[in-house]
């Protein structure tokens, strides 16, 4: 393998190091945010507050201050509505809290595969160095065979189009299994089509020489290493959890707007604003552009709401 090769191994090999400790630190996200203090949810709820306040009012503190024009995409937050948005967040977060051993088994998975792989990599180097190697002494072998036989099949080719030419008989036969050839062909019937070049004389190409003459000189592709058939086993688990964990978020989405009662855009405007009110009571304690009705539907359902946002 050239230095070049070499070195981009050892990058790849560095970078996939870095992506499992990247990983292993992000999926605990409970864990991770109660580290950061809350800041990273607060600056969330900031931008929360002032994306809605760009939809719902404009410009002075007066008219951000004042309810907004209700449509039929914001809706009032009425005691009702407050109730049917609560009812839609709880059988969401229900369906959320399915995920708890999703993420502690792909947690888990994580926390095998990465003593194991920072345990292996001058081996995964060799590993890398070695396949390299006799990758590209077997292309070689087999590109030299593949030619070898092309030249016998060019010959026999050669052979049959000037039998075709001076034998009639054999001519008649060509004739006659033609269209036999071009309906096998049709019908994608590929042992028919074995069976009626054989007829014609034509042998199958048969690539097993090739792979033969590359063993015969080269050895057998070099074969992955146990450990990296279980970082690979714990890759592919970590990954199907991760799959799972994100249907159950879909289908949690999904039942919160449903059981709401709203449609999809008046639930997403809904949720803003309650998550902007929540935050503006937590950081500010002045929530703007909500109704005096809303308020108040809001402030009494406050802590029920603070448990499923």
């Amino acid at each position: 393998m050239s230095t070049a090769n070499i070195q981009r191994a050892q990058v790849a090999s560095r970078s996939m190091i870095l992506v499992a400790v990247v990983a292993a630190i992000l999926l605990p996200l409970n864990t991770a945010t109660a580290q950061l203090g809350g800041l990273v949810k607060k600056a969330r709820d900031k931008a929360i507050e002032s994306q809605v306040e760009k939809r719902v009012g404009a410009g002075s503190a007066s008219s951000a201050d004042a309810a907004p024009k209700f449509d039929e995409t914001t809706v009032e937050l009425t005691s009702d509505r407050v109730a049917q948005m609560l009812r839609g967040l709880q059988a969401g977060r229900a369906v959320l809290d399915t995920r708890t051993p999703l993420n502690e088994r792909r947690d888990e998975a994580y926390r095998k595969r990465e003593p194991l792989w920072n345990a292996n990599q001058k081996a995964y180097d060799a590993y890398l160095v070695k396949r390299d190697e006799t990758q590209r002494c077997r292309n070689d072998a087999m590109e030299a065979s593949r030619e070898k036989r092309q030249k016998v099949t060019d010959a026999r080719n050669k052979e049959l189009s000037a039998k075709a030419m001076n034998d009639p008989a054999y001519r008649q036969k060509i004739m006659e299994l033609t269209p036999k050839l071009a309906a096998a062909q049709q019908k994608g019937d590929t042992v028919e089509l074995k069976r009626l070049m054989a007829q014609m004389g034509v042998a199958e190409d048969d690539t097993k020489a090739d792979t033969a003459a590359a063993d015969a000189k080269c050895g057998k592709e070099v074969a992955k290493p146990a450990f990296l058939l279980e970082t690979e086993r714990l890759d592919a688990l970590a990954q199907k959890f991760t799959d799972e964990i994100r249907q159950i978020e879909e289908k949690a989405a999904s039942t919160e707007q449903k059981e709401s009662g709203l449609n999809e855009r008046q639930f997403m405007m809904a949720r803003e604003r309650i998550e902007a009110y929540l935050s503006a009571m937590k950081y500010n304690g002045k929530p703007r552009g909500f109704s005096p009705n809303e308020l108040d539907a809001l402030g009494s359902r406050r802590a029920d709401l603070e448990k499923v946002i």
